[in-house]
């Protein structure tokens, strides 16, 4: 018994010492804690992206679609991001060349793109090119494009094969999953400690290009079969809330219960039938990745053009305002679906995808000049969580911006200090945008009704409306009564009484500064002829009190 009680003594001592080091070890006095992993909050229909414990806004851009497969590439686009004041790279990863050859990985490519954010002080979006790219499949790997009995394509309405993985094909879909697991679990090994990489985005524009839906035998049994159950159910649970185009489509099967594809969605079941699965495909890449490393995690779309008849113009069952729905039902592990938006109707497009189920986050805008005011709009109209123009790798040439790139370092460099303060106003009703020439009659001047509702700020744009060039913009930011942050350029603003005698309000001040984190930091007082609210053509940021309030 004495041999007995003494081992089990001496085994209690070693157990304590081994937990005391692994203790020590993982809780080392003075040591800093690893930063919390970015997280989407969601919250009575608001949401931030959390990133260090606070809500981060990307001032962003994107890199054009090969620049990333060489270090000087990668360089010179860290250094046009950085120089537009941006805050996010958002940069693609490729399937071929981090996979070469089945079930061997090649991370350097993505190691570069980490360090070289690192070494500019960004933070990273990283992009997923594998089974789709812009409705194609043109970013797998070689030994995926030469074995097409196993990786089976999309047949078209002519028998004919495209250059599209099917969403059916569950070989296909594996792969990518075990790939994109891979990717996640490196990332996490050399990222985990910065929080370098912050968001990922799961393949790029997924759909079908040149066709409405896969028309192989196999997948006609399924399309001439019934409705998933989950789906049916998902659609009668937020009938109320459906898009528009939704709505129309179960409106005229009078929204009956279950059925095949055509008896459901009537002219539009073959989107519907490749949003289905094509979502399915995504979301299980996207939940091997999550089981790895669990960033926020979204899918884009490329939208329906002013020029695109019908599905297949553009990747038939891609999330767009047709099938968004669908693409809620089928890919839970998707944190948010984000619109790629290029055409001048901005507002329109990010009306739809700023909803209580789903944040607007704008990976990819349009590289001219029309839409860098669309910033404010994103950020203040909308509670967006990111802004970036694409193809900005020649945003800096020479250590000096670009011409076509101006408006957008313009607008960057005055938002960018004022996104701490963005963030924490975002859903309050206290930020406007002021955009010259987005809304009919708004060319010359608007007004805009203060959240208080006496007070209201006259908006007179100071420019000929040049959309080509420059135009009007900006943001109004309510500190609190009579106490306002005014942002942007080419306008000057009056504020009127809306309760008692029609007046003028008078300034009891105006500063021009700037911020550092969440304290105003004034640089320059304006006095006498001077105190007025107008800001120059070139970017800046105002502090304005009223008198007589």
């Amino acid at each position: 018994m004495g041999l007995l009680h003494g081992g089990i003594l001496c085994a209690l001592i070693l157990v304590l010492v081994v937990g005391a080091c692994v203790t020590a070890g993982a809780a080392t006095p003075g040591a800093p804690a690893a930063p919390p992993i970015p997280r989407i909050a969601h919250a009575d229909g608001r949401y931030h992206l959390m990133v260090d414990g606070q809500p981060y806004l990307m001032l962003g851009g994107q890199a054009h679609n090969s620049s990333a497969t060489n270090a000087a590439d990668i360089e010179r686009v860290c250094t046009s991001v950085a120089g537009l004041h941006g805050n996010t790279l958002i940069i693609p990863m490729y399937w071929e060349l981090v996979e070469p050859q089945r079930g061997k990985f090649d991370f350097r490519l993505v190691d570069e793109i980490i360090t070289a954010a690192r070494r500019h002080g960004l933070r990273l979006v990283l992009q997923w090119f594998a089974t789709w790219k812009n409705g194609e499949m043109n970013y797998t790997p070689e030994w995926v494009k030469l074995n097409r009995a196993k990786y089976r394509r999309v047949v078209g309405l002519r028998e004919e094969e495209l250059n599209i993985i099917s969403p059916l094909c569950a070989a296909a879909r594996d792969a990518d999953a075990r790939a994109f697991r891979a990717v996640m679990r490196h990332i996490r090994s050399v990222d985990e400690g910065h929080r370098t990489v912050v968001v990922m985005q799961v393949e790029n524009e997924p759909g079908l290009l040149g066709s409405d839906r896969d028309h192989s035998s196999y997948a006609t049994r399924l399309f001439n079969g019934p409705v998933p159950a989950e789906l049916m159910s998902y659609l009668s649970k937020h009938r109320g809330s459906l898009t528009a185009s939704m709505r129309g489509a179960r409106s005229r099967s009078k929204f009956r219960s279950s059925g095949t594809w055509s008896e459901v969605f009537g002219p539009m079941a073959p989107e519907a039938f490749s949003a289905w699965h094509i979502a399915r495909y995504v979301d299980a890449v996207a939940a091997a990745g999550k089981e790895e490393y669990p960033l926020p995690m979204y899918a884009n779309a490329w939208l329906i053009e002013p020029h695109g008849e019908r599905p297949g113009r553009w990747p038939s069952g891609g999330a767009t305002e047709h099938v968004l729905d669908i693409w809620k039902a089928a890919a839970p592990h998707l944190d948010f679906i984000a619109p790629d938006i290029y055409y001048p109707k901005y507002y329109d497009s990010a009306v739809i995808y700023a909803r209580p189920d789903n944040p607007l986050f704008v990976p990819e805008v349009n590289f001219m000049p029309f839409f860098g005011a669309l910033a404010f709009m994103t950020f203040a109209t909308f509670n967006g969580m990111c802004f970036s123009p694409f193809g900005i790798d020649a945003a800096v040439e020479d250590g000096k911006v670009t011409e076509g790139a101006a408006q957008f370092e313009d607008t960057f460099r005055v938002l960018r200090p004022l996104l701490p303060m963005i963030a924490r106003y975002q859903y309050t009703g206290k930020l406007h945008a002021v955009i010259q020439g987005i809304s009919p009659g708004e060319d010359w001047a608007h007004n805009i009704t203060l959240s208080d509702g006496a007070v209201a700020a006259m908006i007179e744009f100071t420019i000929m409306l040049d959309p080509e060039k420059r135009r009007g913009r900006g943001m109004i930011l309510e500190l609190g009564p009579g106490d306002y942050i005014i942002v942007g350029a080419s306008f000057k603003v009056d504020f009127r009484a809306l309760k008692g005698p029609l007046r003028d309000i008078g300034l009891a001040s105006v500063e021009e500064g700037t911020f550092e984190g969440e304290r105003w930091v004034p640089q320059r007082q304006l006095t006498g002829d001077d105190m007025r609210v107008r800001l120059p053509d070139k970017a800046a940021i105002l502090r304005v009190k009223l008198a007589g309030l």
